[in-house]
């Protein structure tokens, strides 16, 4: 490694060099970047020049700069921690991967003639079976593989092709040639962060990326999806994602996939199958389907034919397929071609079907369900990985249980042996594979070599399988190589596939007048995200009015707005927080009766506890969680807003003190951020379905907390006199506005009218109304009914009660002190809001059930 100590590469973040010379690699196995005899290959020089001109202010800038993409545009994954699951942010190396022409153009070759091999056995198993016949695959290996679904025997597929998009796990030998690891052919992950990875190291490191002949990724995908979509033999398909949902481990892949091919983000409760067609449940009605993008697993895709306990597909969907009225990318029963029993036969199988030998072999595989190949396991168990690929777990799920001979202890692998005795038929044994090493650029600034392994991505189009030029890397830096993907210690790597050419631009040519159909879009609305829109406006605006008034209170209890703690609007603040129905009696009496320093200590629980069930924490994370689920729908800068809006009492109180200065601070600093959001929301959302239910959604929940204010301040008592109004008018938003139109002193009729009647007002309760009008009346509607429908029939008279009030009447007190023509007006808005909102339910969300978010007690209704 002598020639390695004269490497030109330096490093400008300290006076040593870039560790090069410790850059030491196995020379039992292959390495990327340093060949056997101890040089750099040609292909990497370029980029280490340029790592080696950087400066520490230009690294530490590159780190901040990716981590910080990462964080804003939510990038993670859903990891088991015991028995929840928790999201794991994702870790990206920034120091990429580079594969030169040659090299790729025989993985492509490889690759695709792989692909083509698959296919054509998915045909024939689930078609004539002559493989079967023929003997060239044992029947047991078929039969008995849970991922061969009898169902789909037989099933029409759209020019034969089973697999659409499909992925390869490759890893090289210590000689350097590839190795096939594991063919994914069910529902292939990983592809949405590749092309994440490639973002963030183009804005991290936009000089490197411009100085580089690198083959762009976009292309890829655009082909996917327009070969998709002639799938259909409709002019104009509908497509969709079909995904498990939020909860799924790689959730933001799918939502990141179907945002950018601008298909819905579906769940199996969003489709239904009715005369052998398949639709989607959407606030307009039933909407045909043609293409389903599938994210979940074949089994779970019909519970009526397939598992019969699956919550996730559409009961009658296999009907729809073997009617020929849907394409399912990839077909039901694609997973059969993923069973690693299946790498022993493949040699032959791509001989008898194509009459060519495998150009990339599959890492040497011995399936157990054979006496020749179970002796070999047997005799070499000690040295082998060992999986269960034929079997099922009780819940269904298919098990692909790892044994690593050299780890077992002896008695491990005595219970191993009799296993493969009793069942060899469901193991496979593997050699070992030692995987070749690439630079890790860690955080000292050195290079250190880690095992790597290269998922590689290929689609179907009309005139054969495309290959994503580039991939998703993964890096073993604190992790073993032999497992799956996403252990703690995991790190990818954006993949760099270099040309020798310049890139050629597209050559389609486009037909002015009748390329592009002009169109509107917004309609094809699902239910469920219908009823998700609506919910995530209600709790958008309630955590306003929470952050409103938690901020009032600070200000008066530091003496802001030159009042005692112990004043009387400060305990009907207060109050408003505690007397609640589901907060003790003991804790609203203790916070009101112990003082001012009980009162400060109760309030910073709420402000800075981030573990308390009331936190303020808490209320923004349910803001958080209605937005999961609509993560496809909302633009970049809205979802960013939303994350950095749910970690500011995390960062602040592990930043900042917890004075009255900085509790002010942080809580304007939240009302700013709910400011941005909603502009954003008004600004930047077309006026589609989804826009109306959300906007919808916040009117409703500003008027219920409007009313309840006005209630519990105003109905009874001298207000003028008790700074009430005054605090009415600032949750509200509302002093200056006052100040401008009336320059006195707040006054009860004059603080209603504004309040509740002016429609000039955004934030009257009239205001709400008249927008709920608008939203309703756009709405789909059924225009054979001749009298109004429940919803508009019920504002119509809210607006005609408020429109017909005589503030002065209302505001007339009773000798008991209760203003009860006020009292009755806002009890009868409230009880109208609650109404209208599950008459929206009924109407429009075909699975209305109430809204179980947990939450602070002090959010909920008022007794």
């Amino acid at each position: 490694m002598s020639s390695m100590n004269s490497s030109p590469l330096q490093d400008e973040v300290s006076s040593k060099p870039l560790s090069m010379n410790t850059y030491l690699p196995n020379p039992d196995v292959f390495d990327e970047l340093v060949s056997s005899d101890g040089q750099i290959r040609p292909h990497w020089q370029d980029l280490l020049n340029h790592f080696s001109s950087l400066t520490e202010l230009e690294v530490r800038h590159a780190r901040e700069t990716a981590a910080r993409i990462l964080h804003e545009n939510g990038v993670t994954y859903l990891a088991q921690d015991g028995t929840q699951k928790t999201g794991r942010p994702w870790q990206l190396d920034l120091f990429p991967l580079l594969i030169n022409p040659t090299e790729w153009k025989f993985l492509e070759e490889g690759l695709i003639q792989r692909a083509h091999v698959l296919n054509n056995i998915l045909v024939d198993l689930y078609g004539l079976q002559r493989l079967i016949k023929e003997k060239k695959i044992p029947a047991a290996l078929v039969y008995g593989n849970p991922q061969f679904l009898p169902a789909c025997h037989g099933n029409p597929v759209q020019n034969g092709t089973y697999l659409h998009f499909l992925a390869f796990d490759l890893a090289r030998s210590p000689s350097g040639q590839w190795w096939v690891l594991r063919d994914k052919a069910e529902a292939p992950s990983g592809v949405g962060y590749a092309l994440e990875n490639r973002l963030v190291v183009s804005r991290s490191m936009p000089t490197l990326l411009s100085q580089q002949a690198i083959q762009p990724l976009s292309s890829f995908f655009q082909s996917f999806s327009e070969d998709f979509l002639q799938m259909s033999n409709r002019e104009d398909p509908r497509a969709v994602v079909l995904a498990p949902g939020p909860q799924h481990a790689v959730y933001f892949e799918h939502a990141y996939l179907a945002r950018f091919l601008g298909y819905p983000l579906v769940e199996g409760s969003d489709l239904t199958v009715r005369d052998d067609r398949l639709f989607l449940k959407t606030v307009e009605g039933l909407k045909s389907i043609d293409l389903v993008l599938r994210r979940i697993h074949s089994d779970f895709c019909d519970p009526l034919e397939l598992k019969t306990n699956s919550a996730l597909g559409v009961p009658g969907l296999l009907q729809a397929v073997h009617a020929g009225h849907v394409t399912i990318a990839n077909a039901l029963g694609s997973g059969l071609v993923e069973s690693e029993a299946l790498l022993s036969f493949l040699p032959g199988l791509s001989q008898s079907l194509i009459g060519e030998e495998l150009k990339i072999p599959s890492v040497a595989t011995w399936w157990c369900g054979q006496e020749k190949e179970r002796q070999y396991v047997l005799d070499n168990l000690d040295r082998l990985l060992i999986r269960k690929v034929l079997a099922q777990s009780e819940g269904g799920v298919h098990q692909h249980t790892s044994y690593i001979g050299p780890d077992l202890s002896s008695d491990k692998l005595s219970e191993l042996r009799q296993a493969i005795h009793r069942k060899g038929f469901q193991f496979v044994g593997r050699e070992i594979v030692s995987p070749s090493t690439t630079p890790f650029w860690s955080d000292q600034h050195t290079f250190t070599p880690v095992p790597m392994t290269l998922r590689v991505y290929l689609t179907a189009t009309a005139n054969g399988y495309r290959i994503m030029p580039g991939g998703l890397a993964r890096v073993s830096v604190k992790s073993d190589p032999r497992g799956h993907w996403h252990e703690p210690g995991d790190f990818s790597k954006d993949v760099w596939v270099l040309r020798n050419d310049p890139l050629e631009k597209s050559s389609v040519v486009v037909q002015p007048h009748l390329a592009v159909q002009l169109k509107r879009g917004g309609r094809d609305l699902p239910s469920r995200t219908a009823d998700n829109v609506f919910w995530f406006g209600r709790y958008v605006e309630r955590a306003e009015g929470a952050v409103r008034l938690l901020r009032s209170l600070v200000s008066r209890i530091s003496g802001e707005a030159g009042l005692s703690p112990d004043s009387e609007i400060v305990r009907r603040l207060i109050s408003l927080l505690l007397f609640k129905e589901q907060v003790s009696q003991r804790k609203a009496k203790r916070a009101l009766e112990g003082g001012p320093l009980v009162v400060r200590r109760e309030l910073w629980a709420l402000l800075f506890d981030l573990d308390s069930p009331d936190g303020l924490s808490q209320v923004l994370g349910n803001v958080h969680r209605t937005a999961e689920p609509l993560r496809h729908r909302l633009s970049l800068d809205t979802w960013q807003i939303l994350m950095e809006l749910a970690t500011i009492p995390r960062t602040w109180s592990q930043r900042h003190g917890q004075s009255l200065d900085e509790a002010l601070r942080l809580l304007s600093r939240m009302v700013h951020h709910l400011a941005a959001l909603n502009g954003m929301i008004l600004e930047n959302m077309t006026r589609s379905y989804a826009w109306r239910f959300l906007d919808m959604g916040r009117r409703l929940e500003r008027m219920r907390d409007t009313t309840k204010l006005i209630r519990h301040l105003s109905t009874r008592g001298n207000s003028e006199t008790t700074e009430a109004l005054s605090l009415l008018l600032e949750l509200a938003d509302g002093s200056l506005t006052y100040r401008t139109r009336y320059r006195s002193e707040p006054n009860l009729a004059s603080v209603m009218d504004l309040l509740l009647i002016d429609d000039t007002n955004p934030r009257s309760v009239l205001f709400q109304l008249l927008n709920v009008e608008e939203h309703l009346h756009a709405l789909p509607r059924d225009s054979s009914q001749a009298t109004l429908p429940p919803a508009e029939r019920l504002v119509t008279r809210m607006i005609a009660d408020l429109r017909l009030a005589d503030v002065m009447v209302l505001v007339q007190g009773h000798k008991s002190g209760v203003r009860g023509g006020l009292d009755r007006t806002v009890r009868n808005l409230e009880s109208g809001v609650h109404e209208l909102s599950d008459i929206v339910a009924l109407t429009y969300f075909s699975h209305a059930l109430p809204q179980q978010i947990s939450g602070p007690h002090w959010l909920k209704a008022m007794s």
